[in-house]
């Protein structure tokens, strides 16, 4: 009995687990930028296309402004490229994004601490 008790625990809590987090990857560190994070969504597939979507979140203390770039893997298609505007600490709206291809690439650069594309930040 007390097996089936731990199982059935253990069961629960890793639906709690997996509602928490809505089916959205671990935060990730951008490559160049310790400040900026994202993570990535896994939405399956709308007919051949890979539908993902992507969320940004910034540990600056002033807003701040970058492009992103977002390519499949062969990095022959540039799928998106974007400048995006974050306050400090906030957590940007979902950004929808079509691959051919199951893995993707996000990239992130011409950071800026305004909320024009200005004065970039350093890779750091």
């Amino acid at each position: 009995m007390k097996n089936i008790v731990v199982i059935f625990v253990l069961f629960t809590g890793l639906q709690l687990f997996a509602q928490t987090d809505n089916g959205w990857d671990d935060w990730q560190k951008t490559s160049c930028y310790s400040k900026i994070s994202y993570r990535l969504k896994d939405m399956g597939k709308r007919g051949e296309q890979h539908v993902w979507n992507v969320q940004f979140m910034s540990d600056y203390a002033e807003i701040i402004s970058f492009n992103y770039n977002i390519t499949d893997k062969l990095q022959q298609y540039n799928i998106t490229t974007h400048r995006k505007v974050l306050n400090p600490k906030e957590l940007s709206n979902d950004v929808e994004v079509f691959t051919e291809d199951e893995n993707i690439y996000l990239v992130v650069d011409k950071v800026s601490l305004s909320p024009y594309p200005e004065s970039f930040v350093e890779c750091d």
